[in-house]
């Protein structure tokens, strides 16, 4: 392994989304962004919906990952989410309808298990609108 890139490997339930070395990354951690640089210390934490920034080959490349966590350790990070999208392969409209959809859920259901999968569903589709300037 190159001593000035990190193995990055990106896995959703449907399978490996990603998996390349690596410059640096950032990541949406429940402690806020995470970045994580070559040599970086053993870390496991939580991840939350939102954008994740990755340089490769000199060029930043970004991708909207869902809740999950990250396992760094000896320069191999594995990030474990439940969806992972490539900003260019964002569909605009689809993430527009799926806020859409969730605002009114969550105003229909206070406190209930469909307000939490609401909730959950509305921070992805906010990620998903913000990664493509559209919030």
């Amino acid at each position: 392994m190159a001593e000035d890139n990190i193995r990055l490997e990106i896995v959703t339930p449907e399978g490996q989304v990603f998996h390349q070395m690596v410059e640096w990354f950032y990541v949406p951690s429940q402690l806020g962004p995470t970045g994580i640089l070559i040599g970086h210390a053993p870390l496991v934490t939580a991840l939350v919906p939102g954008l994740l920034r990755l340089r490769r080959e000199g060029r930043e490349e970004f991708m909207v990952v869902g809740d999950g966590f990250l396992e760094m350790r000896d320069n191999e990070a594995e990030i474990l989410v439940h969806n992972a999208e490539i900003v260019e392969k964002i569909d605009v409209e689809r993430a527009l309808a799926a806020r859409e959809r969730a605002q009114k859920r969550l105003a229909e259901h206070k406190e209930d298990l469909d307000a939490l999968r609401a909730e959950a569903a509305l921070a992805r589709a906010n990620a998903r609108l913000s990664a493509k300037g559209i919030i």
